[in-house]
């Protein structure tokens, strides 16, 4: 394997071989009398960027045996040669940190860390190098699936397929016994959470329960991709959870999401998770709770940017500077009430920008569109296009601001499931 300076392989080198290729390939002493058939293809993953080969599992006879990178002379498409005439029949066993190619890699996802999507390694590439064999990438190809179902002498010969590379994609190994490794939360921080849940919504339970294992020593992490997964797949992860933790995940949720997810647990637990919550959450979620998730105080947020008449232009934009809580999508609209909290109006964060900061803002040109927290949310849907709004003020029966809606949360409730899943597809997640 030939290492480039920004530490990539080359995959043009003519002597890699494709898993597959070896695969009940027979293994041959110095003399080219066949003494085995390759079974699996064995390596630590933990060790380094590109796993090194440590070892093949070979059946000989009834029995599988481990030989191991010092006994290989030479890998290549449809055999290995060994140095030595006769191999030590001792059964096969795992050893601690090994991974087998074939048995827990070939076939399985992995997610590609680049574009934050699942592949599928539907063949594997072996590299070599002075020091012996690595494993230097996976081909994802429908093609490549050629090489594991045609008879060996009808398989083409795709080794110069685009392939990925290893120190892109990540594996899930939680299936594995003698790994004893979680998913880095090193290489899962450097996706957006919105990536990250596609892939746990995408991938059998078991794998998306590797990687929420892995960023549950991360609790805000951990709570933004609750946020940006689906009702189904919240319930699913929490539900085997003590309520202990249940509590710290909905605490560090955005509050109209932690209060979709309490209405989704199970009549019994729903106030003991809420009784372990914070204050300031409880408050909040109590808000919440009154509504239906259907109606405008179902999907709306009760943390907004908020100035009392009489504030001037330059202390509206402190509070958007100042606001650690708000959605990022609400912050581009500063809400008017008066002093007692009856709602007056709202204005762009941009037309705040264009004004004189002295200015009251109760003198800007506001928007003074409201819902009530009942309203359907059909009725909010019409309303934020019809008046081209990013974002919705909702009041209560008296006129008193509660809370507020973004166009985020319109049209998150807009699109089918369905589409979300033909998106998910064409992006290959």
């Amino acid at each position: 394997m030939s290492d480039r300076r920004d530490g990539s392989v080359d995959h043009t080198d003519e002597r890699r071989v494709m898993l597959t290729q070896l695969l009940r390939s027979p293994v041959l002493n110095p003399a080219g009398v066949e003494i085995g058939r390759v079974e699996d293809v064995i390596v630590k993953l933990a060790e380094g960027v590109y796993p090194p080969i440590t070892g093949l599992k070979v059946r000989v006879g009834a029995e599988d045996v481990f030989v191991g990178k010092d006994l290989i002379e030479h890998l290549q498409p449809g055999a290995v040669r060994l140095n030595t005439h006769t191999l030590q029949t001792q059964a096969f066993q795992r050893r601690p940190g090994e991974v087998l190619l074939a048995a827990d890699v070939l076939g399985r996802h992995l997610v590609d860390m680049v574009r934050g999507r699942i592949v599928q390694a539907n063949d594997l590439v072996l590299a070599p190098t002075d020091g012996g064999w690595y494993l230097a990438g996976i081909d994802r190809s429908p093609q490549a699936l050629l090489r594991r179902w045609l008879p060996r002498r009808a398989r083409p010969d795709l080794r110069r397929h685009a392939i990925l590379d290893w120190k892109d994609v990540q594996p899930f190994v939680g299936h594995v016994p003698t790994a004893k490794l979680l998913m880095p939360l090193q290489r899962l921080r450097r996706l957006h959470p919105a990536q990250i849940a596609d892939i746990v919504e995408g991938v059998s339970h078991e794998e998306g329960e590797e990687i929420i294992q892995t960023v549950r020593s991360d609790a805000e992490l951990t709570a933004d991709v609750f946020e940006e997964l689906d009702d189904e797949h919240r319930v699913e992860f929490l539900r085997s959870r003590p309520n202990e933790e249940v509590a710290k995940v909905l605490d560090r949720m955005a509050p109209d999401d932690a209060a979709d997810i309490l209405g989704e647990l199970s009549q019994e637990r729903r106030k003991p998770i809420f009784d372990l919550m914070s204050p300031n959450q409880q408050h909040k979620l109590s808000k919440l709770l009154q509504y239906h998730p259907s109606t405008a105080g179902g999907m709306m947020s009760p943390d907004y940017v908020w100035v009392v008449r009489g504030s001037t232009v330059e202390m509206a934009l402190e509070a958007v500077r100042t606001d650690d809580k708000s959605p990022r999508p609400l912050l581009s609209t500063v809400f008017i009430t008066e002093q007692e909290g009856r709602y007056v109006g709202s204005v762009a964060v941009v037309d705040l920008l264009r004004a004189d900061r002295h200015q009251k803002v109760e003198e800007l040109e506001l928007s003074n569109i409201s819902v009530q927290g009942n309203a359907d949310f059909s009725d909010v849907a019409l309303l934020m296009a019809d008046y081209n709004l990013t974002a919705l003020a909702a009041t209560d029966a008296a006129g008193n601001m509660v809370g507020a809606i973004s166009s985020d949360d319109v049209i998150e409730a807009l699109v089918p499931e369905d589409w979300r899943a033909r998106v998910e597809a064409s992006t290959g997640v």
